[in-house]
C-alpha cells in the first residue's frame, strides 16, 4: 500500500522539462556538474547514474532532476525526496513551502523507475483496472481461514504473477536494482555531481527511508538530515494498516466502515462499466484518511455514497491512492510503487505472502485484513543485501519528525526509527494526518528548518512535543 508523501503546500504538477534558456551550472557544483535548463519545475538537468553499482561502466539510468532556485543570497542546496515510492520528485518539488528555506535550492528527481528516469511500466488500462479490484478471499472468508488452495486466492495469484511477468518484461534489469540502496547511491551521485557539498536532505514517507538507506552507506557526506513521517525502516516488521484502523476508531467510524467494506465484499457496487469490490473501498478509504481531519469530511460523504449505493466517491479515491488517469491509464503508483517495494520486501513465497497478511490482519482487523496479501513480490528477485551499519559515521542531528495520529505511518515507527539511529532526535507533532512538517506545529517546523538551515555541526535539536 502506498507510502506517499505529506503534500507541503498547495500545488499542481507541472508539465515536463523543455530547454527556455541557455545552460547556467549549479553554484558550487563538482567538476563534472550536470547542466541546468529552464523548464516548468523551475531548472531542469539530467544526471546519469548505474544502473547497477557494482558495474559502473554498464548501463546508465538517467535521472531527472528538479530544481527551484534559491530566491535570497544562496547558502546551499537541500535535496528533496517527498514520497513514494512511484511518485514524481520534480512534480512535488512544487508543492513546497519554502518559507525558511529561501537561501537554498530545492532539489529533487524522479526516483529511478518513475516520471522521467527510465519509467517502468507493469500493467495499465483495463488489465491493471481487473488487478486492482481483486480480492483475496471469497466474501465471509477471514485472513485466518485462507488457504493457498482457495479458488479465490489462486485468481489472486495468477493475476500477481502476471503483473510481475509484465514488469520484467518492460525491464527486468531496472526491477533487479531498484532497492533502498541502489536508491540512497543515487542520491550520492547526484550530491557529488550538483552541488559537491555535504548534504542537506529532507525526505518524507518513503524519502525517509532512502534517507536511513543513505545516512548508513555515506553518514560522513551528510550535513542536515530531516525525516518526517517515516516508515518503520529498522523495525520492518510494523503495521501500516493499524495506522488507519487506529485513525478510524477515534473518528468512532470501525462499525460503519466494517459494514461499508462487508457489503462491498458481499456484491460489488456498480460505478459505470467498472466496479467498486473489497480491495477498492479499502484504498479509498486509506486514501481519505492520508489528510488527517482535512479528510474526514470527504470521507464521510464517500462512505454515505457507498451505503447508499453509490460507489463511485471511494472509486474515485481509490483511483488516486492507485495511480489511475480518468483516461484508464497508470502511473507509478501501480508499478514502480510495487516494483521498489518488493526490492527490498522478504516475501517470495505464497506461503510467506499469507502469513504476512495474517499477521497484518491480526493486528489491523478492519483495514489489514480488507487491503489484503502482497503476492506480487512472489515473481520478483531475491532482495539484494539490506544495506548495514548503524548510520554512526553521521554527526550531525538526524531530526525525526512524527504526527501522533498519522494514519499512513504510525508513530511507533517514527518513535523507533529516532531510538535506533546513533545521532536520532524525535519531535512531535499532536494530531492527525500524514506527515508532520508545515502542518501547524510551531516547533517542529523550526527544528526542521533549524537543521536543514544550520551553519554547523553543533545546531542544538533538543526532542520535544507540541
Amino acid at each position: 500500500m502506498p507510502l506517499l508523501g505529506v503534500v507541503l503546500a498547495a500545488g499542481l504538477p507541472l508539465g515536463g522539462c523543455a530547454p527556455l534558456a541557455p545552460t547556467v551550472t549549479t553554484p558550487a557544483a563538482s567538476a563534472s556538474a550536470a547542466t541546468w535548463l529552464d523548464c516548468d519545475y523551475g531548472r531542469c538537468a539530467t544526471v546519469a547514474v548505474p544502473l547497477d553499482p557494482a558495474y559502473p561502466s554498464g548501463r546508465t539510468v538517467d535521472l531527472a532532476v528538479a530544481m527551484r532556485p534559491a530566491t535570497q543570497p544562496r547558502k546551499g542546496a537541500i535535496f528533496v525526496h517527498p514520497g513514494g515510492p512511484g511518485v514524481s520528485g520534480r512534480a512535488r518539488l512544487a508543492t513546497i513551502d519554502r518559507t525558511g528555506l529561501e537561501a537554498y535550492d530545492l532539489i529533487s528527481w524522479d526516483p529511478r523507475g518513475v516520471g522521467g528516469s527510465a519509467p517502468l511500466t507493469c500493467l495499465t488500462g483495463v488489465a491493471a483496472d481487473a488487478f486492482v479490484a481483486l480480492d483475496a478471499a471469497a466474501p465471509g472468508v477471514r485472513a485466518d481461514a485462507v488457504t493457498t488452495a482457495d479458488a479465490v486466492w489462486s485468481t489472486l495469484r495468477d493475476a500477481s504473477q502476471q503483473f510481475s511477468a509484465a514488469c520484467r518484461d518492460d525491464d527486468a534489469a531496472l526491477v533487479d536494482h531498484l532497492s533502498a540502496a541502489d536508491q540512497a547511491r543515487d542520491l550520492e551521485t547526484l550530491r557529488a555531481r550538483l552541488t559537491g557539498a555535504p548534504l542537506r536532505f529532507l525526505g518524507v514517507s518513503e524519502g525517509a527511508r532512502i534517507g536511513v538507506a543513505y545516512a548508513r552507506l555515506y553518514g560522513a557526506n551528510v550535513a542536515a538530515m530531516v525525516l518526517d513521517a517515516p516508515v518503520a525502516a529498522t523495525r520492518p516488521d510494523a503495521s501500516q494498516a493499524a495506522g488507519f484502523d487506529a485513525a478510524l476508531a477515534r473518528w468512532g467510524w470501525t462499525a460503519r466502515v466494517q459494514a461499508v467494506l462487508d457489503d462491498t465484499w458481499r456484491t460489488s457496487l456498480a460505478v459505470g462499466e467498472r466496479t467498486l469490490t473489497r480491495p477498492l473501498a479499502a484504498a479509498g478509504i486509506a486514501a481519505l484518511l492520508y489528510p488527517g481531519e482535512g479528510g474526514r469530511e470527504a470521507l464521510g460523504e464517500a462512505l454515505t455514497a457507498a451505503e447508499s449505493g453509490d460507489g463511485a466517491p471511494l472509486l474515485a479515491a481509490a483511483d488516486a491512492w492507485n495511480g489511475r488517469s480518468s483516461a484508464g491509464d497508470y502511473d507509478g503508483l501501480l508499478g514502480a510503487f510495487r516494483a521498489t517495494r518488493c526490492a527490498d520486501s522478504p516475501i517470495r513465497t505464497e506461503e510467506a505472502a499469507l502469513a504476512a497478511w495474517r499477521q497484518e490482519a491480526a493486528a489491523a482487523p478492519l483495514m489489514g485484513e480488507a487491503l489484503g496479501p502482497d503476492l506480487v513480490c512472489v515473481g520478483f528477485p531475491e532482495p539484494t543485501t539490506a544495506v548495514s551499519g548503524e548510520a554512526s559515521e553521521v554527526g550531525v542531528p538526524v531530526v525525526v519528525l512524527a504526527s501522533t495520529g498519522d494514519p499512513g505511518t504510525p508513530y511507533a515507527g517514527a518513535r523507533d526509527l529516532a531510538a535506533d539511529l546513533p545521532t536520532g532526535v524525535l519531535v512531535t507533532r499532536d494530531g492527525d494526518g500524514h506527515g508532520a512538517f508545515r502542518r501547524g506545529a510551531a516547533c517542529v517546523d523550526a527544528a526542521a528548518i533549524g537543521a536543514l538551515t544550520a551553519v554547523d555541526a553543533g545546531f542544538a535539536v533538543e526532542p520535544q512535543r507540541c
